[in-house]
């Protein structure tokens, strides 16, 4: 009986622990608004983020190749994908809340371009970040109703 809970026990410890593995990355999203967005990680490994290609779909159904620029000026994209993404990661996120994921083998050294999208795939924003380790991405309102992502290297969010 005594062995049994201890064996319980060290099992139980043994899966707390794999959960806080230093190997893995933390993808953290704080969302402030009152929308759940589908949250795509796609790690890329283009060092210089004003060469970012994306594959897209337009409002009239068509195909696309484009820059980041042609992304924040243009309207109506849905299904938003990075060209040649090294690997990806769907994130849910929850209505005025936060959503946690851990990725593990995340190559620290490569770039981490968020996709924000409605639920319909219409694309909400894209943000690229470059962090060794754990990351947060935050969802707010700004002072005219608009959406803004900020994000940050976060250091020791597993303890």
């Amino acid at each position: 009986m005594i062995l049994t809970g201890l064996l319980t026990c060290l099992v139980l410890v043994a899966g707390g622990t794999a959960l806080l593995s230093d190997d893995e990355t933390q993808i953290l999203i704080e969302n402030e608004r009152e929308s759940s967005y589908q949250v795509t990680a796609y790690q890329i490994a283009q060092e210089d983020r004003r060469e970012l290609r994306f594959e897209v779909t337009t409002g009239e159904g068509r195909q696309r190749l484009v820059g980041m620029e042609a992304l924040r000026t243009e309207a109506n994209y849905t299904d938003v994908t990075p060209a040649d993404p090294v690997r990806s990661d769907r994130v849910p996120t929850v209505r005025n809340g936060n959503s946690t994921k851990f990725v593990g083998d995340w190559n620290r050294s490569q770039l981490t371009v968020y996709v924000v999208e409605s639920h319909r795939n219409e694309l909400v924003d894209v943000h690229v970040t470059g962090c060794a380790r754990d990351m947060a991405l935050t969802f707010a309102t700004v002072q005219d109703g608009g959406f803004t992502t900020t994000s940050r290297c976060v250091q020791d969010v597993h303890r």
